[in-house]
């Protein structure tokens, strides 16, 4: 009888190294992954062009260039056909953007002027990165702690890219 018990806890032993071993080698770590999955069907994802005085206008479009420029298959443009909206308009709540999902390839994306001209000592990043970080969700990533664009204790007056770590996760995602 000892010996079934111990040729069992041997056998679980090397199972458990086995499968650590193939986490390790393939380098796969479902951890590090943050999907909220509240987001769009599909990475490709157009929005009503929107038009603003250049103050707002460039770094919004900045926003749409650099996740377009990243790695992944995020693909944001503008489309006159589309449902999906983009709005930059004083309100009273705290929060710098906020985007709600309006169905599987619409969004509605809110930037507050009021808590971005308040609180950004560099405008133009702040709005891109502001913009960057709704995008994120809108591609199913949520809030995290890493060294993210979806760090929400990120420094929105430099950070204005996805990093490495949000391009990975999109990649993973799509």
């Amino acid at each position: 009888m000892p010996s079934k018990v111990l040729g069992r806890t041997a056998r679980r032993g090397l199972a458990t190294a086995a499968v650590l071993g193939l986490i390790l080698t393939t380098g796969a770590n479902p951890a590090f992954a943050h999907w909220n999955g509240t987001g769009q069907d599909i990475a490709s994802i157009h929005m009503l062009p929107y038009s603003y005085n250049s103050t707002w206008q460039t770094p919004m479009n900045k926003a749409l260039a650099n996740w377009n420029a990243t790695s992944s298959p995020a693909n944001f443009y503008k489309n006159s056909n589309s449902g999906s909206t983009i709005t930059v308009k004083s309100y009273s709540n705290t929060w710098y953007g906020t985007y709600q999902r309006c169905g599987g390839m619409c969004m509605y994306i809110k930037l507050n002027s009021r808590t971005i001209n308040r609180d950004a000592s560099n405008f133009a990043n702040f709005v891109t990165s502001t913009l960057v970080h709704e995008f994120g969700h809108a591609l199913n990533l949520a809030h995290n702690s890493s060294t993210s664009i979806m760090n929400t204790s990120r420094n929105r007056n430099s950070m204005t890219k996805p990093q490495a770590h949000d391009v990975s996760d999109v990649n993973a995602y799509y």
